[in-house]
């Protein structure tokens, strides 16, 4: 009678625990996914010159690291691109002249250095993807008011 109420409960647990592996995606195959890439340009009336509030950050692999994880701000004029962020407690700034062509980006950050991607901006958000030293980077922004 023992054996069987703890076959019971075990049988039970089991079944609750698939139920809730199900629930939560663990049916799928699961792993690390590169950061997501951006395409578009300039949609609509939007301009690229503005500052945008960093609302998600990628580096290399998903998942994005969002506010507390990854910080900052990213300001673009008419000839410079200036990224400053801090991720995990560690802040960096990175900057440049930029060119566009199309969706393309290219921001010199030394003569040899160049961050090189593609971006989409709408009136109120920035999408920029793209690599920096073989580093994968993609990044979200909320222009700021």
């Amino acid at each position: 009678m023992a054996n069987t109420r703890r076959w019971r409960r075990s049988r039970l647990a089991l079944v609750i625990a698939v139920r809730v592996a199900a629930a939560c995606g663990g049916d799928k195959a699961t792993g690390p996914v590169p950061c997501d890439t951006y395409h578009g340009g300039i949609i609509g009336s939007a301009t690229l010159v503005g500052t945008y509030d960093l609302k998600s950050f990628c580096q290399g692999m998903k998942p994005d690291l969002v506010p507390p994880a990854a910080t900052g701000t990213v300001t673009i004029t008419d000839v410079d691109f200036t990224a400053s962020v801090t991720v995990q407690g560690t802040p960096t700034t990175i900057g440049g002249s930029y060119s566009t062509s199309g969706d393309a980006i290219t921001v010199t950050l030394a003569p040899t250095v160049q961050f090189v991607g593609t971006y989409r901006v709408t009136t109120d958000s920035l999408y920029v993807s793209g690599a920096l030293g073989g580093q994968k980077y993609a990044f979200i922004g909320t222009r700021a008011p």
